[in-house]
């Protein structure tokens, strides 16, 4: 039996730790092991698929009915929605949507769950490692320790442009994971301060402003952070006294790193967000006019991998998943709200099902309740299925060991009920 309970919880780190993706080769981590994220992403579909022929419980879940909507009937239909388009041929569109396949992940991931049982402690401690990988990985790929694999080469997206970029050493290793990671320590913090919580909060806002740097995750930590401590500013005095400790300490060792370069870089991103413009308002006006001259009719996604992709059509920085929500809009046209509608209520509906949330289970419902805010920018809906299948698996799963909880504390509570009476008759 513990063999059997210490088998399965090594399989489960190992799939958290593997979909973190700090393994994978990337457009924007050119170091890693080839195919991996493919092989990785047809194992979960190979497995979800078994496990809704023969399991008994997926077929029954409504999550698993909302899992495959977006896991499955979605990306598909992008594919086809391209090939009827611009004839892209369906195996390069579902190349182009392979990432939503990994919604699929709930199926796996919630069958190890009831196999291998964890606490909501165990698995923070699990995810957390898995977050501190992808840190790790990030950082030695951004000092250069980890060379770029020069063996492969593919057909990458322009991740810069013009002459001089302004985020030249730009790399989303992980960003996800980080995120979660991150609002997870602060509930923590929340709940007991500590120095090595601190210290670790800080570590990976430290790989979120030298390696992710991205302004709109920034904004969402502070948000974030002024959310969760919004009842305890004894808490929030605490952290943020021993982070501007911690920062001096840095600044008196090394002025040049967490001064100059800095601040310059902080003026450098300030300029740039509230300049009028770019690349983003140009992407969202393709679009629009493009869904709109279809008569509001989805098409779908074109790979890089066929014919040069949207390079050959609009320009060479023509990201859909720069725009959010109006990318779902050029994919699937008039069909997004009901996308949408479903996305963010169903989420719902299975998240509040799950009442005693720990600090993990905390972050990635506040994770979900910032994509509601920024819906228009959040990627979430074709791009987040890797910590979305996570989630809904953990709050099914946790949902019914509280359900299965109570329902044997009636139990007890009915079976003494009985003999207490027959007691206090007896004295």
């Amino acid at each position: 039996m513990i063999r059997a309970l210490v088998f399965y919880r090594t399989l489960l780190f190992m799939v958290l730790f593997l979909n973190s993706a700090c393994l994978f080769l990337t457009d924007n981590k050119s170091a890693g092991l080839p195919y991996l994220r493919e092989l990785f992403i047809g194992v979960i579909m190979v497995c979800a698929l078994l496990l809704l022929l023969v399991w008994k419980r997926a077929q029954q879940s409504r999550a698993s009915v909302w899992i495959v909507c977006f896991g499955l009937l979605l990306p598909v239909l992008s594919a086809l929605l391209a090939n009827a388009k611009f004839g892209q041929p369906l195996t390069f569109g579902l190349l182009e949507e392979r990432r939503s396949f990994l919604y699929l992940l709930f199926f796996p991931l919630w069958y190890l769950m009831i196999k291998a049982r964890p606490t909501q402690e165990q698995l923070e401690r699990f995810f957390l490692c898995s977050g501190l990988a992808c840190v790790a990985v990030g950082y030695l790929y951004y000092v250069g320790v980890i060379p770029e694999n020069s063996d492969v080469a593919f057909t990458v997206d322009e991740k810069d442009y013009g002459l001089e970029p302004l985020r030249p050493n730009r790399f989303s290793i992980g960003a996800p994971y980080v995120s979660a990671c991150a609002f997870m320590l602060m509930y923590r913090l929340k709940r007991h301060f500590s120095v090595v919580t601190v210290l670790l909060l800080l570590l990976f806002a430290s790989y979120l402003w030298l390696v992710i740097q991205t302004r709109n995750t920034m904004l969402i930590w502070v948000l974030a952070g002024v959310w969760i401590f919004r009842s305890q500013w004894g808490a929030l005095l605490k952290v943020g006294v021993a982070l501007i400790a911690i920062l001096l300490a840095a600044y008196f060792i090394l002025p040049e790193v967490f001064f100059s370069e800095q601040y310059a870089r902080f003026n450098a991103l300030l300029a740039e967000a509230t300049s009028e413009g770019g690349v983003r308002s140009t992407t969202a006006d393709i679009v629009l006019r493009e869904v709109a001259q279809n008569y509001y009719i989805g098409m779908g996604a074109l790979s890089l991998q066929w014919q040069n992709g949207f390079a050959r059509l609009y320009s060479s920085y023509f990201y859909l998943s720069d725009v959010g929500l109006l990318g779902v809009f050029y994919r699937f046209g008039f069909f997004t709200p009901v996308i949408a509608l479903i996305y963010y209520v169903g989420y719902w509906r299975i998240m509040r099902q799950c009442r005693n949330k720990g600090d993990l289970l905390s972050g990635l419902q506040l994770d979900f309740w910032f994509n509601c805010i920024n819906f228009f920018l959040s990627t979430s809906i074709m791009y987040g299925g890797e910590l979305t299948g996570l989630a809904i698996a953990s709050f099914v799963y946790f949902a019914r060991v509280q359900v299965a909880t109570n329902q044997e504390a009636l139990f007890v509570l009915a079976r003494d009920v009985p003999y207490q009476k027959e007691h206090n008759i007896l004295n």
